[in-house]
Formats: C-alpha cells, sequence, structure tokens
C-alpha cells in the first residue's frame, strides 16, 4: 500500500560502518553487529546465511538510525541493516546489503 510523505520522513536513514562482527549464540540466522553511525551501537542482524563475520568489517552500509531498540536473543539491537533479498545461482535465497562507497562518512544521513 502506498504511504504519504509525512510518513517516510520519520524514517533516519543512516550511513554506518561496521566495526565488529560476531555470530549471535544458538542462533544460525543472527549476526551481532558493532557499527558506528557516527555513535556506536550494537545491531542484530538476520544476515548470517548471506555474510561471514569477517567479510562484513570495514563494509558501509545503510541503517535505519531511530528504530526502537529491542532485543532480540537477548541481545539490544539498535537499529536495522537495509537489505535486499534475491535468489543465487543456485535459487536460495540470499540478502544483500544496501551499502554505499566507503568516501561517505559514517553518520550521514541520507535524504
Amino acid at each position: 500500500s502506498l504511504i504519504g510523505f509525512d510518513k517516510i520522513k520519520d524514517i533516519e536513514l543512516r550511513v554506518a560502518e561496521i566495526v565488529a562482527a560476531e555470530p549471535v549464540p544458538k542462533s544460525t540466522k543472527l549476526l551481532k553487529l558493532k557499527v558506528v553511525a557516527p555513535e556506536e551501537r550494537t545491531i542484530v542482524s538476520g544476515i548470517a546465511g548471506s555474510y561471514r563475520p569477517e567479510e562484513l568489517v570495514g563494509e558501509r552500509v545503510i541503517i535505519v538510525a531511530n528504530l526502537k531498540p529491542a532485543k532480540l536473543m537477548g541481545i539490544l539491537s539498535e537499529g536495522m541493516l537495509l537489505t535486499a533479498e534475491f535468489k543465487d545461482s543456485d535459487g536460495n535465497d540470499r540478502l544483500t546489503l544496501a551499502s554505499v562507497s566507503t568516501a561517505v562518512k559514517p553518520g550521514t544521513k541520507l535524504a
């Protein structure tokens, strides 16, 4: 359904740099990420099926910065990564991160 500009303007999208990533214990889908946007925060994301933690460090991604914090597997998540879902060449569902050039500084607000 369509939403009005009055609703979309409330969503704060920012560039964040992933500075650390690790698996969430007892989960096959979740990764715990430390990001800087420009303040440091923790984000828990269901991207473990598409990414290994070590390949994420240094990536510049887009986050929803003003999402109400929520606990996932006992970890407080302070935002959400933007991703796109697609099928790989074998027909498996995969996620890809919405990202920007490393020239864009963490904390930059998307318009």
